[in-house]
């Protein structure tokens, strides 16, 4: 397995090519409690807030379901999604889930999830990959998802980390779908489990390599 990895790593090195920003949003310039244009709410109370000079867009701590905004052009492969998440645990037990997605809301989603200490990525509503992951709460972290083709298979490679530090290298998950779905927008998704608002910012969209 570990071989298999650094082929498909190695071999996505190649693939890529140069990349190229489709669509951001650092909500600096929205005015609070408004949402900026080009962001499609898929459920749950998102609206821009602010703290000290910092913009973000703020999904409500009510009600406690998964929820979603959609971003961004639509598109099948040789994509990236990031942001910058903020969830908040509330006590000991009670812990948010969050993360991003790419191709649409029956696409994949790459979610943090603290109160099962796992990383998942998944299929429409499918579990098709988890690894352990250790949250560190009350924290801003970069979470991206990038999927690029070898043949007619998919790779998808999901990394997380913390904001003052430095992205890995290689992927924290890897997966290979020989069943991609038909192109959609990134998805930003936030679950407030532990009964406190998530905090997204730095929404981009990158294309890696040429269409």
């Amino acid at each position: 397995m570990r071989l298999t990895a650094t082929v498909l790593f190695l071999a996505a090195m190649v693939v890529v090519g140069r990349p190229m920003v489709l669509f951001t949003e650092n909500f600096s310039d929205v005015p609070v409690g408004k949402m900026p244009g080009g962001i499609l709410v898929l459920g749950g109370s998102f609206k821009v807030g602010m703290e000290g000079r910092e913009r973000f867009l703020e999904l409500g701590a009510q009600p406690v379901a998964m929820h979603a905004v959609m971003f961004g052009p639509a598109k099948q492969d040789k994509v990236m999604v990031e942001a910058r998440i903020l969830g908040r645990r509330k006590g000991r037990r009670a812990f948010p889930a969050f993360g991003v997605g790419l191709n649409g809301v029956s696409g994949y989603r790459l979610m943090v999830s603290p109160a099962k200490r796992k990383l998942e990525l998944f299929k429409a509503d499918a579990l098709v990959r988890e690894v352990p992951f250790v949250w560190k709460p009350d924290q801003w972290a970069r979470v991206q998802l990038k999927s690029w083709r070898n043949g007619n298979t998919l790779i998808l490679e999901g990394r997380v980390w913390a904001e003052e530090g430095k992205g890995p290298v290689r992927p924290l998950l890897l997966w290979k779908d020989d069943s991609p779905p038909l192109p959609g927008r990134a998805t930003a998704w936030g679950a407030p489990y532990a009964g406190t608002p998530i905090r997204f910012d730095d929404l981009r969209v990158v294309r890696l390599g040429p269409n």
